[in-house]
């Protein structure tokens, strides 16, 4: 018997075993943790992964523990199922991460920013001093602009370096993104498939037609 499971990514990534309705959430329960290697579509439970977008044929996504002190920006392999890394980060992020020459540019909603490598080994870290209102990565001027609500702040820090550039008290730089930042993962189409202990899984990726940010939905069926 065919058995299908449509997951919002966007929302939340859960595991197949998660989606047993008797999922009661207990805030005072940690998350799951994912470790290097582990099978991710059986372990995670409902409270699942955040954020998650597709970037060479990689699934990173994040956590979100609102207790702070327990939270990971991963890199899931949705050819075998496996966690390929696992990286520590200061808080939860309400944007999914960016990318630029294989680096792995993760904000979280506080405005603490981090950049990994492909390893998912710290390369530098950064700190947004005001209200978190979100971020884009101008790939052609290699920076990252991180903005207040409402565009009344915009700072902008080196890709490669994470030093902060600029920090400017105007919205001039909302052309600037609005003209340049758009997104080509939104036009990929992904669809992968693998074996494990007998079962065929097949995990088909598309972008959510209402999100402007990079967010995939992904579905996973298995038989």
């Amino acid at each position: 018997m065919r058995q299908l499971f449509s997951i919002l990514i966007l929302i939340v990534l859960t595991s197949c075993q998660g989606s047993n309705s008797s999922f009661v959430f207990d805030p005072s329960v940690p998350y799951p943790l994912l470790n290097t290697g582990d099978f991710w579509l059986d372990k995670f439970d409902q409270r699942g992964l955040q954020n998650a977008i597709i970037y060479q044929d990689k699934i990173y996504c994040n956590t979100s523990d609102v207790r702070g002190g327990n939270n990971f920006l991963y890199c899931l392999n949705p050819k075998n199922g496996l966690v390929k890394w696992r990286g520590g980060v200061d808080a939860f992020a309400s944007q999914p991460a960016s990318f630029k020459n294989g680096m792995v540019i993760y904000s979280s909603y506080l405005g603490n920013i981090s950049a990994f490598d492909k390893q998912g080994k710290v390369i530098w870290k950064a700190k947004f001093d005001h209200p978190y209102g979100g971020h884009w990565l101008d790939t052609i001027n290699s920076k990252i602009l991180v903005k207040t609500v409402y565009w009344k702040r915009v700072s902008e820090y080196n890709v490669e370096s994470g030093k902060l550039i600029s920090d400017n008290e105007n919205d001039s730089l909302k052309k600037l993104i609005e003209k340049n930042m758009i997104d080509e993962r939104l036009l990929e189409k992904h669809e992968y498939q693998f074996k494990k202990n007998g079962k065929k899984y097949t995990i088909k990726c598309r972008p959510s037609i209402s999100d402007e940010i990079g967010n995939y939905i992904i579905k996973i069926e298995y038989n």
